[in-house]
């Protein structure tokens, strides 16, 4: 997703640069097979040492944090950008460090946000969520949100409880993730892993996290096994929900899990499948959107979705023909949405065409000037 907007603001005349941080979230991630420092096609990068093997080690994935947004403030500062944009990872801290930064140098200020923290833990139940270090978080983003020339993000629900906050009128417009594209040519998948002939399959591609309330999606989905002995779910992925759904499914003949897979290599076996499952636990979808919508829809995969109906991806994916939306957040609903896509006819697929786009907010902040991204 980065590579896709820093190509696009690249292609619009702006010098790019972008600063990240070697591999550290998975064990196979070699650090060593990345350079410090590299060119893109017409992008600059720079990655920052940090700690290895953060995902099981939150010491590491704090101090990470630490070393990332404070390299990112130094970075502005000497870089003097005209236009500075930040994501919302690490949580708060890099866009309140980025666009402080920004306000020093006289530069204009993006805030992308992919997730709105800490609304995302007060939803999930999550640390971040409670007491005096949630108001905290919470104070310190308001202050980004001020200091922002536009805030991007991902649908309009997400701004809603921005709005909700309180400050006022605020520079939000409405961005969708572009589908995910690989950096590199395709890969072939597995053969164990390519769809038999004859088969259904549904497919719940990423992180198997416990935001996705996964393991009542299987039993949803389960309900309809006896009745269509083609179907096969599978969870192309990993993550803290895995045990979970294994000690339940992984013995079942109509469930298949296949591991992590970089994007080049797994788009061949999402794009085999027939149906992609987008799901998120109760009131996320007021605090983040899955970008895997965008990827399914791209591939060409109807969506079944376990959202609330009131949610706008359930109406745009329903308003459209897209996919299906459960009626409630229960096994019997999720195989009724399910059965509803079995009967229909397969259909054209597309993606929802982008509201605005990011070449176009850069040169109203500023025409024909140099971009930094983080």
């Amino acid at each position: 997703m980065l590579r896709t907007i820093g190509d696009a603001l690249a292609e619009a005349g702006h010098e790019v640069h972008i600063l990240s941080s070697m591999p550290s979230y998975r064990t196979e991630a070699s650090a060593t097979e990345t350079p410090k420092q590299e060119k893109l096609g017409a992008l600059n990068v720079r990655r920052i040492w940090v700690f290895s093997d953060e995902k099981c080690n939150p010491f590491r994935r704090l101090a990470n944090a630490m070393l990332y947004c404070w390299a990112l403030f130094v970075k502005i500062l000497y870089l003097r950008p005209n236009v500075v944009t930040a994501s919302t990872f690490p949580p708060v801290m890099a866009a309140w460090s980025a666009s402080l930064a920004a306000r020093i140098v006289g530069a204009k200020f993006i805030y992308h946000i992919q997730d709105i923290h800490p609304e995302l833990s007060v939803c999930s139940g999550g640390r971040m969520g409670r007491g005096a270090t949630m108001r905290l978080l919470r104070w310190l983003d308001n202050q980004t949100l001020r200091r922002s020339e536009v805030i991007v993000t991902l649908s309009e629900d997400m701004a809603e409880t921005l709005r909700a906050r309180g400050l006022g009128p605020l520079p939000i417009t409405l961005i969708n993730n572009p589908a995910l594209d690989s950096d590199h040519d395709p890969i072939a998948p597995p053969p164990e892993l390519i769809k038999p002939a004859g088969t259904t399959r549904v497919i719940f591609a990423g992180n198997l996290g416990r935001f996705q309330n996964l393991p009542l999606l299987a039993e949803g989905i389960a309900q309809c096994f006896d009745d269509h002995p083609e179907l096969e779910l599978m969870f192309l992925g990993d993550g803290v929900a895995l045990a979970k759904l294994k000690a339940r499914w992984k013995d079942h003949p109509q469930v298949r899990f296949a591991p992590f897979l970089p994007f080049a290599q797994a788009r061949g076996i999402i794009s085999g499948a027939d149906i992609g499952l987008v799901s998120l636990s109760a009131n996320i979808y007021r605090v983040a959107y899955p970008s895997k919508v965008s990827t399914y829809l791209d591939l060409g995969l109807r969506i079944l979705a376990l959202v609330e109906p009131e949610s706008q991806m359930a109406r745009e994916l329903e308003q459209r023909g897209l996919g299906a939306v459960p009626s409630a957040a229960n096994p019997e609903a999720i195989a009724t949405a399910l059965e509803t896509l079995l009967a229909a006819p397969p259909s054209a697929v597309s993606t929802a065409p982008e509201r605005t786009n990011w070449p176009q907010i850069v040169a109203e902040l500023a025409p024909s000037r140099k971009i930094k991204r983080y």
